[in-house]
């Protein structure tokens, strides 16, 4: 399925290759002409990818034929577009003698590979999740689920011994949304004294887990280092005999003894306070029969009338009306959902772009792939997702499972990557606002909220918070259709045990565990990186990770988020953000970075100045300074940043430039 991304690139590409930009330095550089014939190959070449895309699922030598050309085609596009990036970058004028020689390079992978000049015949496609329930979404048919749970969970009296209630099913049933249902609940709320919501996911690790458990029973951070023993007693001393619910949402962990021996005797403690309970969400019985000592409670299925009712609420939606004609296709597409929600919302919103007959009968009468149910109706969505909107879900692929994502930092490198393009009056962050909330209504992502950030408004930090933040997450068969729709993006941790050969990685994130296995695994890697992400801001690295990652090829850098005072030296950069950094004062350097968009410093505690140049990066949408304290001024002239539309803090000094007349727009 990675083919279906080809399509946008090739179209960033020869937006670029038309950009008036582009035209005055190619004509400088007397190299016009060939940026005038790779325009037009691409744009002959993007005609045909349509109907490529369908000649490359076909299983016979015609259609390998085609997907090689079109996995060469992609590594050529993106050398185009380091080309064309190059011109559009005044400082790289001492490249100009190398730019000829490299653009006629490209130009040949657009002609004598390409097997589509020949008719072929035609062939017949660490998530985070947290308690807050939106009041907003439709939640139906769980209603009898929750009274029985919440019943259970209340019906324990007297009980000394801590017992544990799995929740389970089938994925994409509704078991987190189910159980939110139940944490939420008055009477819940009312009998626990301490209530607590964790993900599990993957990490099953002893000192993850009580970690998070002590900083959700004390809303802080739980400083101790990673011994056991430590955060077994301060685990006993928050507890302090509460009566306590503790809800494990997602659990994977088939081993008996990592429970048994590890878990169960620091969270089943005599410490714990009479009638106190774990909910354990999970897909697999053999996880219920492992930890519960309740009988589990299984997930069925949606009715048939719940199931009509929550694809219909979603489909007869956005101008499209309920005639019988819809309602008789409808009803053959809610049969294919098999009762699961996920299924029949994803399905719901793609209709609901659908506005006739015919274009519901063609969706309805698709067959592809019917291995797994569940996954083919996910995919046939996916499949009439724009050609953005499918490489900005893709991306979403970078980020490990359960992760919850910032919505302003996602649509940010969305464009630093060239995923959106302006049309019109709506500039780079309406487009992203605009397809943000597309793959939400069709639920491709989901569990959109708004928090309050206030975690740094304590001593002499104070003062700088609370600010929000709009968090969202992806269901994890969301994401496992993401991974398999792209082998471009990457959580490097994950690929350590595969021995697979890895060749077209150019989104990643690191995490500080085996940073330096990480690094040699992405060593293997042929293609430039274009982001590079680490877990959080708090990861720095040592003089001798810096070494090892710039062996990396990151020539064609777009984003980079780190907690690093060094910065890597790419031209192509659109995304920086040094976020919790040691730095104080910004590098002159950053000044050259003339493609940046965006330049986040939160939390920053010792910077002191940014670069008097800054007016010179006309390009810069938004600048993060929260938590910046001891920021002592701004650069002078910030109104000459005319796409400038968010700036977090502002010190007003003395002198032309410095004044509040430069917050004008």
């Amino acid at each position: 399925m990675a083919e279906s991304l080809l399509l946008p690139v090739v179209r960033g590409v020869v937006g670029k290759a038309a950009d008036a930009l582009v035209q005055k330095v190619t004509r400088m550089w007397g190299v016009d002409g060939d940026r005038r014939d790779l325009e037009l190959k691409l744009l002959y070449v993007q005609s045909l990818l349509a109907d490529a895309e369908a000649k490359a699922e076909a299983e016979n030598e015609a259609g390998r034929a085609v997907k090689a050309w079109m996995k060469e085609l992609r590594a050529a596009a993106y050398q185009a577009d380091d080309v064309l990036d190059d011109f559009q970058y005044e400082a790289l004028r001492r490249e100009a003698l190398s730019l000829r020689s490299t653009t006629s390079k490209v130009l040949d992978y657009f002609t004598s590979r390409n097997p589509l000049r020949e008719p072929v015949a035609p062939q017949t496609l660490y998530r985070q999740t947290h308690s807050a329930l939106d009041e907003s979404a439709d939640i139906l048919g769980r209603d009898d689920d929750k009274e029985v749970v919440v019943k259970m969970l209340l019906d324990q009296q007297d009980e000394r011994n801590v017992q544990v209630l799995p929740i389970i099913g089938m994925g994409g049933l509704g078991k987190t949304t189910l159980a939110k249902m139940v944490y939420n609940d008055s009477k819940i709320q009312k009998h626990f004294e301490l209530k607590m919501w964790h993900c599990v996911s993957d990490n099953f690790e002893a000192i993850a887990i009580v970690r998070s458990i002590i900083e959700l029973a004390t809303n802080a951070r739980c400083d101790l280092p990673d011994t056991i023993e430590l955060l077994r007693a301060k685990l006993q001393e928050v507890i302090g005999w509460k009566r306590f619910l503790l809800v494990l949402d997602d659990v994977w962990n088939e081993e008996q003894q990592r429970w048994e021996d590890d878990l169960k005797p620091l969270l089943c403690s005599s410490i714990a306070g009479l009638e106190s309970m774990i909910v354990v969400t999970s897909r697999s019985q053999k996880v219920a029969s492992i930890m519960g000592t309740l009988p589990p409670h299984e997930l069925a299925c949606l009715s048939e009338d719940d199931s009509w009712e929550l694809f219909s609420k979603k489909a007869f939606s956005k101008g499209v009306e309920e005639q019988s004609e819809l309602i008789k296709i409808g009803k053959h597409i809610v049969n294919k959902c098999k009762g699961l929600p996920l299924a029949l919302k994803t399905m719901g919103g793609l209709m609901s772009s659908k506005h006739t007959i015919k274009e519901w009968e063609a969706i309805a009468e698709d067959d592809r792939d019917r291995k797994d149910e569940v996954l083919s109706i996910l995919k046939l969505s996916y499949m009439h997702l724009s050609s953005e909107m499918k490489q900005c879900f893709a991306f979403c692929a970078v980020f490990p499972k359960d992760y919850e994502m910032d919505k302003d930092k996602l649509i940010q490198l969305w464009m630093a990557n060239n995923f959106i393009h302006a049309e019109g009056t709506t500039d780079l962050v309406q487009k992203g606002e605009f397809v943000f909330n597309e793959l939400v209504w069709r639920s491709f992502i989901q569990d959109v909220n708004v928090k309050i950030i206030d975690r740094y408004n304590f001593g002499p930090y104070k003062g700088f918070g609370p600010y929000k933040q709009i968090g969202c997450k992806m269901h994890d068969l969301m994401h496992d259709l993401a991974k398999e729709t792209t082998d471009e993006c990457a959580v490097v941790a994950e690929l350590i045990p595969q021995k697979t050969l890895i060749n077209n990685v150019r989104h990643i994130q690191l995490s500080r565990p085996k940073l330096k296995q990480q690094i040699t695994r992405l060593m293997e890697n042929s293609s430039p990186i274009h982001t590079l992400l680490t877990e959080s801001g708090h990861m720095y690295f040592n003089e001798s990770d810096y070494k090892a990652l710039k062996k990396l090829n990151l020539t064609s850098l777009r984003a980079l988020c780190w907690g690093n005072k060094k910065l890597l030296n790419t031209t192509h950069l659109r995304y920086l953000d040094l976020s919790e950094s040691t730095i104080v004062r910004l590098s002159n350097s950053v000044c050259m970075l003339y493609n940046l968009q965006s330049l986040i410093l939160n939390h920053c505690w010792n910077l002191e100045l940014l670069p008097e140049g800054m007016r010179t990066m006309r390009k810069l949408t938004p600048i993060y300074l929260t938590g910046c304290h001891r920021l002592k001024r701004m650069p002078p002239k910030l109104s000459l940043l005319h796409s400038l539309c968010t700036l977090t803090n502002f010190v007003v000094d003395v002198g032309d430039g410095f004044g509040i007349e430069e917050l004008k727009t």
